[in-house]
C-alpha cells in the first residue's frame, strides 16, 4: 500500500504557496479587460485547469449551437444557478474564451470533441457585466473615452458600441430609466451576440437606495423591467444569447436574488419557452474539480490498495462493534473513496454539504484554497502511513487554514476554540487537545484529541441543526488503517474523545452531535469557579475526607500527628498513622522514612522517651507529584457543589446541562477519593529487613486504584498488602507454630511469659507480625501446651 505521497503529484504553484488569494476569486470583467492572471487570462491555461463537468460542456454546446444557428441552440436564455463559489462565473470565462474566437479547438477538446467548430475571432458581439462592478453612485470609469457608465444598460450599450452606443442609452440613464428593445435593435440588430451578465443580484441591493428621476421607482426596479426587455430581445432573434447567473436561496443576496427570480416567473410566458436552467458543478463533480485544480496526476489505479485496505479495516473494527456508520463496509462507499482520492469521502462531503453553506465560504473556490494550504503543508512535512487526507488533517496551527475557518466566514470568534481546545499558536503553551495527547504521543500512537477536535471543528462551523458531528460519522472520519493489516484502535480513539471531552473549554455534547461552541462549555464555567476556590479550603476538604476513608477498624487511624505525643505508645489496636500531606510527602525515590515519621516510630510521649510498641505502628505519606493533583481536584469538587447548591445560578441552565451539572458532581466526588488514595500510596511498617540506617522502617507502595476500585474503608486496602507480605495476623491466616513465636518472642534467657506479655510481645518485637486476631495467639499457645514448647 503507498502513500499520498508515492501515488499524487501536486502543481507547482500548491506545493510553492502560489496559488494566490486573488486566483481563487475569478472576475470576469478581469478577463475581458486583459488583466486577468494567466491561469484564467489564457485560454490554453485555463483549460488545462479546468475539469470538464456536465454542466459546463452543456453550457458550451448550447451556446455555440445558439450562436452559430445549430439547431442544437434552440434557448435564448441560459440562467446559472448555484450557491457562490459553485462554478457559475468559471463557466462565464470559459463561455467568453471559446466566443471570443481565441481559443485552440485543442484545448476544448475534452469539453466539444474534436469536431466542434469554434468562432473565428470577432465573428460575435460579447458583451459581460458583473453586478459587483456597478455602482450607481461613482460609476465604471471608462478612461479610454473619457466617460462612466452608471446602469446595467448604460454598461451593456457602451460595451456593444463603444462611445456612440453609449449615447444612445445615456439619457434614460441620467433619468434612471429602463430603455425599451429598441436600443438592442439598433446596438445588436440580427448580428450573433453573446451578453452575460453575472451576479446582478449584488447591484439590485445597491439599486435599491437609488430613486429615478420621478421618484415613483427605485434603480433596483428598473434594473429588473431593463433585464426583462433584454430577455424579450433576445427570444426575438435566432443568434441571441443572453446568460444570467443567479446564487442560491441561502446567500449573501439571498433577497435580491428572489425578487428577481420572481420577476422572472412572472415574464414565463415571454421567456420560459427558451430559457434553461443549469447548474455549473453537481455535487458529486466537486471532488473531480478539485482534484484536477490541485494535481498534476493522480494514481488511482496505484491507490486500490489503499481503498481494499481501508474496506477491510472498517469491516474488521465493526465486527468488534466499533461505533462506525453501516455505509461505511458497503461498496458504494469503496466507489466514493476511489472518486474522491486522495481525499477521504468525509472530508470533501464535509465542505460540500455543510462548510459550503456558509455564504463566505464560497463553494468549490473556498475548498480549492483550504485543501491547497492543507496539501503544501502535508507535503512540507510528508507524515509517514498517510494514505488519504482525512478532515484532521486541516492543520489549523497554519495560519492560513485558521483563517480561513474563523476570519474569512466571518466566525472570528471560533478563533479562541482553536487556541484554547485544539491547538495554541503560544510557544510553551498547549491547548486541551494537546494536553491529553501528551500520553498519547509518548507511547507512539497518534494525537488522537487534536485529530478528533479538527474534525468536529470542521462539523461546527455551520449554524442550526446542521452543525455538529454524530459519533459514528466522527470516528469514521478519523480512524485509519496501517500498512500491517491492522490500523488504529478505536477503544484508543472513543478513550482520548472522553478526555478531551471532559477537559475542552467549548466542546458540547447533546446525546447526538459533538460540536465546540463559541460561548464557554460547563467544563469552562466550572475551571472558572474553580480558581474562585481557595486553595486552604481545598485542602481543609481533604483532611476531612481522609478521616472518613481510613476509618476504624483492624487499625486506629491516627489523623496528621505533629510529633510523637500526637500517638500512643501501647500494645492496644495497632496505629496507622496518616501524616498531613503538605507536613510529609516524599517522591517515588525517597525510599529512607521522612524524619517526622523516624522522630514518632522511635520516640514516644513529650519527653521523647523511646517508643515501646513499635510494631503496633505504620505509616502512610503522600507522594510529592501527586499532592496538587489532590488538591485541584478537591477545588473543582468544591466548585462544581457550589455551582449546583446556588438555585438562583442553576436557573441559568437548561435541563440538560443541569442534569449534567449534577452527574459531574457525582462524578467530582469519587474524583477527590480516588485522587486521595492515589496520593497516600506510600507505606512504611516495621521490619528487621529495612536496616538500622532506615530505622527499620520499609516502605511498600500500595497498588494503584481505579473510579471502579476504591474501596470506602482503605484500611482495607493496607491490610490486604501487609496480609500478602505476612506482617499481619488475621483471623483467616494460619496460626503461627509456638516454636517459631518462642524464638521470637522471648528475651534472651527470658524463662517464662504470662499470656498478657505474650500478646504485649507481638506489639514490641518487629520480627514478629502485628496480632490482628487475638484468638490467634489462643490457638498458637494451645499449639505450645500441645507440642510442650513452653515446658
Amino acid at each position: 500500500m503507498q502513500s499520498i505521497f508515492d501515488l499524487c503529484v501536486p502543481r507547482d504553484e500548491v506545493l510553492k504557496g502560489e496559488l494566490r488569494e486573488d486566483i481563487f476569486a475569478a472576475r470576469l470583467k478581469d478577463v475581458m479587460d486583459g488583466t486577468a492572471d494567466p491561469v484564467y487570462q489564457d485560454p490554453s491555461t485555463f483549460f488545462e485547469n479546468t475539469f470538464p463537468t456536465s454542466g459546463l460542456k452543456t453550457l458550451l454546446h448550447d451556446a455555440l449551437g445558439r450562436l452559430g444557428g445549430d439547431a442544437a441552440g434552440k434557448n435564448a436564455i441560459v440562467r446559472l444557478e448555484t450557491a457562490f463559489g459553485g462554478g457559475k462565473t468559471h463557466n462565464l470565462i470559459a463561455l467568453y474564451h471559446v466566443a471570443s474566437g481565441k481559443t485552440p479547438a485543442a484545448s476544448v477538446a475534452a469539453l466539444l470533441g474534436k469536431s466542434a467548430k469554434l468562432p473565428k475571432p470577432g465573428a460575435l458581439v460579447v458583451a459581460g457585466v458583473v453586478g459587483s462592478d456597478l455602482d450607481p453612485t461613482i460609476g465604471m470609469d471608462h478612461a479610454a473615452d473619457k466617460l462612466k457608465t452608471y446602469t446595467l444598460w448604460g454598461e451593456l450599450a457602451y460595451q456593444l458600441g463603444g462611445r456612440a452606443g453609449y449615447a444612445l442609452a445615456k439619457e434614460s440613464e441620467e433619468l434612471k430609466a429602463a430603455p425599451g428593445t429598441g436600443l438592442f435593435e439598433t446596438l445588436v440588430g440580427d448580428k450573433p451576440a453573446l451578453i452575460m451578465i453575472d451576479e446582478i443580484a449584488r447591484h439590485l441591493r445597491a439599486a435599491l437606495a437609488v430613486p429615478t428621476a420621478t421618484k415613483r421607482s427605485t434603480l433596483a426596479d428598473q434594473t429588473i423591467a431593463f433585464l426583462m426587455s433584454l430577455l424579450e430581445f433576445a427570444a426575438s432573434k435566432e443568434h441571441c444569447l443572453v446568460v444570467l447567473t443567479l446564487a442560491g436561496p441561502t446567500d449573501a443576496f439571498a433577497n435580491e436574488t428572489a425578487m428577481l427570480r420572481q420577476k422572472l416567473a412572472e415574464a414565463q410566458s415571454v421567456v420560459s419557452r427558451q430559457e434553461r436552467v443549469l447548474t455549473p458543478t453537481d455535487e458529486s463533480e466537486i471532488s473531480a474539480i478539485v482534484t484536477h485544480r490541485l494535481f498534476k496526476s493522480v494514481n488511482r489505479d496505484g491507490a486500490q490498495a489503499v481503498f481494499d485496505t481501508y474496506a477491510r479495516y472498517y469491516a474488521g473494527v465493526m465486527d468488534k462493534n466499533a461505533d462506525l456508520p453501516q455505509r461505511c463496509t458497503r461498496a458504494e462507499y469503496t466507489k466514493e473513496m476511489g472518486a474522491a482520492y486522495p481525499f477521504h469521502p468525509e472530508l470533501l462531503t464535509t465542505l460540500s454539504l455543510k462548510t459550503s453553506t456558509i455564504p463566505n465560504f464560497n463553494q468549490t473556490r473556498g475548498a480549492l484554497r483550504l485543501l491547497a494550504w492543507t496539501m503544501r503543508a502535508l507535503w512540507q512535512k510528508r507524515p509517514a502511513d498517510t494514505w488519504l487526507i482525512h478532515p484532521h488533517h486541516l492543520d489549523l496551527a497554519q495560519a492560513q487554514i485558521a483563517e480561513d475557518l474563523t476570519s474569512r466566514l466571518d466566525r472570528p470568534k471560533f478563533k479562541s476554540v482553536i487556541e484554547s481546545d485544539i491547538v495554541s499558536p503560544l510557544l510553551g503553551t498547549s491547548a486541551k487537545a494537546q494536553d491529553v495527547d501528551q500520553a498519547l504521543i509518548a507511547s507512539g500512537k497518534p494525537p488522537y484529541a487534536q485529530c478528533l477536535a479538527t474534525t468536529i471543528f470542521l462539523h461546527s462551523l455551520t449554524q442550526g441543526s446542521a452543525s455538529g458531528v454524530d459519533p459514528a460519522d466522527l470516528m469514521l472520519a478519523v480512524l485509519e488503517p496501517n500498512a500491517s493489516g491492522g490500523g488504529d484502535d478505536p477503544a484508543v480513539v472513543a478513550r482520548a474523545l472522553e478526555r478531551l471531552y471532559d477537559q475542552a473549554w467549548f466542546l458540547e455534547y447533546d446525546g447526538h452531535h459533538y460540536r465546540f461552541k463559541t460561548e464557554p462549555s460547563l467544563n469552562k464555567i466550572i475551571a472558572d469557579e474553580t480558581a474562585l476556590i481557595a486553595a486552604t479550603k481545598a485542602k481543609a476538604e481533604i483532611e476531612t475526607r481522609i478521616k472518613q476513608i481510613w476509618k476504624r477498624g483492624y487499625f486506629k487511624p491516627v489523623y496528621f500527628p505533629v510529633e510523637p505525643a500526637d500517638v500512643d505508645d501501647d500494645a492496644d489496636l495497632p496505629k496507622l498513622v496518616l501524616m498531613q500531606f503538605e507536613a510529609v510527602k516524599i517522591g517515588a525515590g525517597d525510599i529512607e522514612p521522612p524524619a517526622l515519621v523516624r522522630r514518632i516510630y522511635e520516640y514516644k510521649g513529650a519527653m521523647d522517651s523511646f517508643r515501646t510498641y513499635q510494631n503496633n505502628i505504620i505509616f502512610l505519606v503522600a507522594d510529592a507529584d501527586q499532592v496538587d493533583n489532590m488538591v485541584g481536584v478537591a477545588r473543582r469538587y468544591l466548585a462544581i457543589g457550589r455551582i449546583v447548591g446556588d438555585a438562583e445560578r442553576m436557573s441559568e441552565f437548561n435541563d440538560e446541562q443541569k442534569k449534567a451539572l449534577k452527574k459531574m458532581g457525582e462524578a467530582a466526588e469519587l474524583d477527590v477519593r480516588i485522587a486521595i488514595t492515589k496520593t497516600y500510596r506510600y507505606l512504611y511498617y516495621p521490619s528487621p529487613d529495612a536496616g538500622k540506617s532506615n530505622s527499620f522502617l520499609r516502605r511498600e507502595t500500595l497498588p494503584a486504584q481505579e473510579q471502579g476500585d476504591v474501596e470506602k474503608d482503605q484500611s482495607n486496602v493496607v491490610l490486604r498488602v501487609l496480609r500478602a507480605l505476612k506482617k499481619v495476623q488475621t483471623a483467616d491466616d494460619e496460626i503461627l507454630p509456638a516454636a517459631y513465636v518462642k524464638s521470637k518472642a522471648w528475651d534472651q534467657n527470658q524463662a517464662s511469659m504470662t499470656t498478657e506479655d505474650l500478646r504485649q510481645a507481638f506489639a514490641r518485637k518487629i520480627g514478629l507480625r502485628m496480632l490482628l486476631e487475638v484468638n490467634q495467639l489462643r490457638k498458637t499457645i494451645q499449639n505450645g501446651v500441645q507440642t510442650g514448647v513452653w515446658i
